[in-house]
């Protein structure tokens, strides 16, 4: 029996029940991670049916409700598994999905909050530009090619002086959208490019214009009569002034949520990353 006394035998044994010990705990706690059950409520086969009549108009038949289940709890379980598995992280199209997820539950909040009559008249006259019938541009134009003349400009500014003193001056070249025009800066803008708009919305009515350069070329412009812009009674786009604080409301809880987040985690760029971001502009946390 004098084996029975020798110390490796007694750390043998030692180590045995060391490892069984950690082997069964270890077991047991993986087993009980493992029969968690992947549960579907009445809510999740409530939600399965409308997404279903909300596409096909009709209520699933048994068969096709059991076939839903069956795709639902299969999913489950593969994403259960996959995320087990580690497959979620650094994975691009998850993050940016779970990043909008997160995006739309935050600006969902800013819905929750009526605001009062007097902040919304507030915001409608901080902001009167979005809510007004915007002004319109009465005008004539002679246009002037520069793909059919060697000097566009040069021929605009030569018919310029006949045009003012009441002649009926040279042909001018043909323009697809037309001579005459009547129309909103915005509409104007569409057509001739945002330049001609600006330097068109700044001319006096009732004589013919320096050349003006648009997106085709060289016009002479005769504005016959300019309507400013006038603000719409608030009664009448109230509802309008609710959607866009809406939208600013949205805008500004998405933006001081993103705040509080770098707050939260920090945010540690490298040397070469903040001497990108420094050389442009300071990085600031998008709205939207």
């Amino acid at each position: 029996m004098m084996f029975l006394r020798e110390p490796l035998l007694h750390f043998a044994v030692a180590g045995a029940v060391l490892f069984g010990g950690y082997s069964w705990l270890h077991h047991t706690s993986t087993e009980a991670v493992a029969v968690e059950p992947v549960r579907i409520s009445e809510g999740d086969v409530r939600w399965v049916k409308q997404t279903w009549s909300s596409q096909w108009l009709r209520d699933p038949t048994a068969d096709e409700l059991k076939g839903l289940i069956d795709d639902l709890v299969n999913e489950r379980l593969l994403a259960r598994e996959a995320k087990e598995m580690g497959l979620d992280q650094d994975d691009t199209i998850i993050r940016r999905r779970l990043a909008q997820k997160l995006k739309f539950i935050v600006e969902d909040t800013a819905q929750l909050a009526e605001p009062a009559e007097a902040e919304l008249q507030k915001f409608y006259a901080a902001n009167p530009s979005r809510f007004e019938t915007p002004g319109r541009l009465s005008f004539k134009q002679v246009y002037f090619s520069p793909e059919r003349r060697a000097d566009a400009a040069a021929d605009a500014r030569a018919a310029l002086p006949s045009l003012n003193a009441g002649d009926a001056g040279p042909d001018g070249d043909r323009l697809i959208v037309g001579d005459v025009f009547d129309d909103t800066e915005a509409a104007i803008s569409g057509m001739f490019g945002p330049d001609f708009a600006h330097d068109v919305g700044a001319l006096q009515p009732g004589a013919w214009s320096r050349p003006v350069k648009s997106g085709y070329g060289f016009h002479l412009v005769f504005v016959t009569k300019r309507t400013p812009a006038a603000p719409k009674p608030f009664d009448t786009v109230r509802d309008a002034v609710l959607a866009e604080w809406r939208n600013a409301r949205q805008a500004e809880v998405s933006r001081n949520y993103l705040v509080e987040l770098r707050k939260k985690y920090g945010l540690e760029l490298e040397d070469d990353v903040a001497t990108a971001l420094n050389s442009a502009t300071a990085p600031t946390v998008a709205a939207k």
